[in-house]
């Protein structure tokens, strides 16, 4: 019919021709034929029958007709029968689609006439729907990227309408269905990122309507990152904060296309800081540290995503204090209960420098169940809670690698413990020579530093004596610090070292002198003078015992020990020391096996 029409209409124009020539001087001008509109240049391209179907259908012809200008890039009818196929769907049904298909002609529809020399190659392009495109030009081929990251080609250039311009294309191009989180999710390779965005609660906001653009770490950077610091997924996943910092340094406050960006300037990020991007399209971060950006325009509804192999990092975020550091981890709330409780905030919140043995919430559980009180009985003990949380206190900053293991550590409330690594593991004894694991090392405050422990530690509670009293193997010792009138001495808070020997060790000797029990016990002078041949002043760890020299006792004769903890003694005898560091309030009792002895 539309041929018919032609050849009618060019019948009539050369029949005006001629009747127009025939007997006059001047020949009349010969009439010119308007240009078509975009909708009657689509209806004279037998391959664009089916845009022609789609925009009848859309109910878009008097749009399509109207002055505009428009651009259209217009699907060839292999390009609607590829989508067909695509979408799984028939002709009939796409037609019958009035929502789908307006959203997807509009989005083939731009608001100006753009010819092929105008053409922004690789930035964004708004078509009437509001979606975007890009279109890229290789060795003189043009190809458009959707908003779904199809690529179409366009086959024929600046096809001239009265109300525009058409450029035919190979495919449909379809807007954007997925926002920057759902894109994310489709990707495997972002696994770990969208578990990152969700754990620091920025799926809502890179999931609405603002237009972002994510510098987008893959799982071997993430992965990378993890052994760059040191700490597990999980750790990093739990760090709400620096999480939710890390993650907006990766984010631009609007939509930048590969070729809009900016280069060898500071870019403002989301987070705040600035990043650097150079021609070559490396980034550089806050820490100088580097990341290529390997694959780029990667549009959604709300932005578009841009891939990198390394996470990149905003400058450091000033420490908190040892408070507030613990405030905000959810694991470590009963501390800070208890901190709070005992008035010691403004202490925790001070200069320092502090280190702090933090307990967590299942540590207090456990503390509970062992002294059988509850939560608020705790807290409403002031006394014992400001003991026991001092006691967690070092008044220096010791890093992991500053502990000094095995040795005597004071603490701001004035006992001892000790920490030592135990199968690659460091584990504390605490006075009450009970045994806690530090789970976590290094957690930097502006005022020092603290170590999560998986068991609240307590002071010591007794004595040398009382120590030695709860003991079974030591039960002559007892007699006979008690009948050389010791007790008082070794009750007292001058500090000592005993090596105290077992009941086996006294029977041993009783045996080596030929005397009997009584006997020894009623000699208090050789009594007296046996047993402080036994203590040393001061609390010396086994780890400070000085070895293969001459170890000045209470006495005062020496004794020595050799390096595989062996005593001798003056009479040249010899004693295994065969248990160590058994803590009290007033030092510290090493078990031997052999009574030692000074000088006849």
């Amino acid at each position: 019919m539309l041929r018919r029409i032609a050849l009618i209409a060019g019948s009539l124009l050369a029949a005006a021709f001629i009747t127009g020539c025939g007997g006059d001087d001047d020949p009349a001008p010969v009439p010119v034929a308007p240009a078509p509109d975009i909708v009657q240049l689509a209806q004279a391209t037998p391959d664009l029958s089916i845009l022609v179907e789609a925009v009848v259908a859309a109910g878009l012809t008097d749009t399509l007709k109207a002055a505009g200008p428009y651009t259209v890039f217009a699907p060839t009818n292999a390009a609607f029968a590829a989508l067909l196929t695509e979408l799984g769907i028939t002709k009939d049904a796409l037609l019958a689609n009035k929502p789908l298909l307006t959203s997807v002609l509009t989005y083939h529809v731009l608001p100006a006439k753009v010819e092929k020399a105008g053409i922004p190659a690789g930035k964004p392009i708004t078509t009437v729907l509001g979606g975007i495109f890009k279109i890229d030009a290789n060795n003189n081929v043009f190809t458009i990227t959707d908003g779904r990251n199809r690529s179409s080609r366009i086959v024929a250039t600046d096809i001239q309408a009265r109300n525009g311009v058409v450029h035919t294309i190979d495919r449909v191009i379809l807007p954007a269905d997925k926002n920057i989180v759902q894109t994310a999710v489709a990707l495997p390779q972002f696994s770990v990122l969208v578990e990152a965005v969700t754990a620091a609660g920025l799926t809502t906001t890179l999931s609405g309507t603002s237009n972002f653009t994510v510098f987008a770490p893959t799982n071997d950077a993430f992965n990378a990152l993890l052994a760059e610091l040191n700490i597990t997924k999980a750790a990093l996943l739990a760090d709400r904060a620096l999480l939710t910092r890390v993650l907006t340094y990766h984010v631009l406050p609007s939509r930048v296309l590969k070729a809009d960006v900016p280069t060898n300037v500071a870019i403002p990020t989301v987070q705040g800081d600035t990043l650097r991007i150079s021609p070559a399209l490396v980034i550089t971060d806050q820490r100088t540290r580097t990341a290529n950006i390997t694959a780029t325009d990667v549009l959604a509804t709300n932005g578009v995503i841009h891939v990198i192999d390394k996470v990149i990092l905003p400058t450091p975020a000033p420490a908190p204090d040892l408070v507030a550091l613990a405030q905000s981890n959810p694991n470590l709330s009963v501390l800070v209960e208890a901190v709070v409780a005992a008035g010691l905030v403004d202490t925790l919140k001070g200069t320092g420098p502090f280190t702090v043995f933090a307990p967590t919430n299942a540590a207090f559980t456990e503390l509970l169940a062992e002294l059988n009180i509850t939560k608020e009985a705790l807290l409403a003990n002031k006394p014992l809670l400001t003991a026991v949380l001092t006691y967690h206190v070092l008044p220096a900053k010791v890093d992991k690698a500053g502990v000094p293991a095995g040795k005597a550590i004071k603490t701001v409330q004035g006992g001892i413990f000790k920490i030592e690594s135990i199968f690659d593991v460091l584990t504390i004894t605490d006075g009450r020579n009970r045994k806690s694991a530090i789970t976590a090392t290094d957690i930097q405050a502006s005022n020092g530093v603290v170590h999560t422990i998986n068991r609240v530690l307590l002071p010591a509670d007794r004595t040398i004596v009382q120590t030695a009293q709860s003991l079974s193997q030591f039960s002559i010792l007892v007699e006979a610090v008690a009948a050389a009138d010791l007790v008082t001495t070794l009750s007292g808070t001058t500090q000592f070292t005993v090596f105290a020997p077992t009941n086996d060790a006294f029977n041993a000797l009783l045996t080596e002198l030929n005397i009997t029990k009584a006997a020894l016990l009623a000699d208090k002078a050789l009594l007296t003078k046996v047993l402080t041949y036994h203590a040393v002043p001061g609390t010396v760890l086994k780890a400070e015992v000085p070895t293969n020299v001459n170890i000045t006792t209470v006495q005062g004769e020496t004794l020595r020990v050799d390096p595989s903890l062996n005593i001798i003694d003056q009479r040249a005898r010899t004693a295994k020391i065969t248990a160590t560091d058994i803590l009290n309030t007033n030092g510290v009792i090493h078990v031997i096996d052999k009574v030692i002895l000074p000088k006849p």
